[in-house]
């Protein structure tokens, strides 16, 4: 008798086991999540309100990642800086000459490079709704708004490309979970609402009164899709090691198009390696 108890037992269990394999899984394990990634990228742009040159930096890429969620929601923040060496594309190794004469008109010739280096910076919050009819699938979707600032800034001889961008972005996002380890995300968005700051046509920022900073950001203006355009992709792969412990990929890509006061056309690319603990 008791023999026929426990095999029933046994049975019983396996079956329990294997319709627990079978039952719908959350979207993603909830999470409070922080995570470090180091990374290399590249930085492309022309900027017509100061130079025809198209400059690029080899930028290396440092990010610290936070994410936590609930059963409906799903929040992000992130801090991203890149620094590297700026040079034109096409002339990475000139250096410019020119002549300046002092008050008794005496030549002196003075020559530097035509780069100089990269500094670039970005600090955004996301939050996205899952989307309930596609709660319990393997391929998952969530919609969200993204508000970022940008930070182009580059230093040496040349002020092509600096600018500051505090911008708002309907984001989507899609999952595909694998299993228990393995899943793979991409998401997608474009900035609505953009409050710009780039230097004047003249590319003077003193004033009287006035900061050098100040006067920079006096030239600040809100605009939407007419002035700034600047669309992102984001590809990543992600493996859970244990409970607390992870390590994914990150692929970023994107575009800038700013119309004011010149045109000024950028991209840029970040490839991250990174690891995460589960708080």
């Amino acid at each position: 008798m008791k023999f026929k108890v426990i095999v029933t037992l046994l049975l019983l269990a396996q079956v329990l086991r294997a319709q627990e394999r079978h039952l719908p899984q959350p979207w993603m394990p909830l999470e409070n999540r922080i995570g470090l990634a180091i990374g290399i990228g590249k930085v492309t742009y022309r900027d017509k309100n100061i130079s025809p040159l198209v400059y690029q930096s080899p930028a290396k890429n440092v990010r610290l990642f936070y994410a936590l969620e609930s059963n409906h929601l799903l929040f992000s923040f992130d801090f991203d800086v890149k620094v590297g060496r700026l040079f034109p594309k096409h002339y990475r190794n000139r250096t410019m000459f020119f002549h300046e004469y002092d008050y008794k008109g005496k030549d002196e010739e003075k020559k530097f490079p035509a780069g100089g280096s990269f500094l670039g910076g970005r600090v955004s919050l996301a939050a996205y709704y899952k989307i309930e009819s596609t709660q319990h699938s393997t391929f998952r979707t969530a919609a969200g708004v993204r508000i970022s600032n940008t930070l182009f800034y580059p230093q040496g001889w040349t002020s092509a490309g600096i600018f500051n961008a505090l911008s708002i972005a309907p984001e989507g996002a899609a999952q595909h979970r694998v299993d228990g380890h393995h899943d793979f995300t991409i998401h997608a968005g474009l900035p609505v609402a953009t409050l710009l700051t780039r230097l004047p046509y003249h590319n003077t920022v003193s004033a009287p009164g006035k900061s050098l900073s100040g006067g920079f950001l006096s030239n600040t203006r809100w605009t939407g899709l007419s002035g700034y355009i600047a669309p992102s992709l984001g590809v990543a792969y992600r493996y859970q090691a244990d409970q607390h412990w992870g390590a994914g990929l990150q692929y970023d890509l994107q575009g800038y198009i700013i119309r004011r006061p010149q045109t000024m056309k950028a991209c840029t690319q970040s490839f991250l390696p990174n690891v995460y603990y589960q708080l």
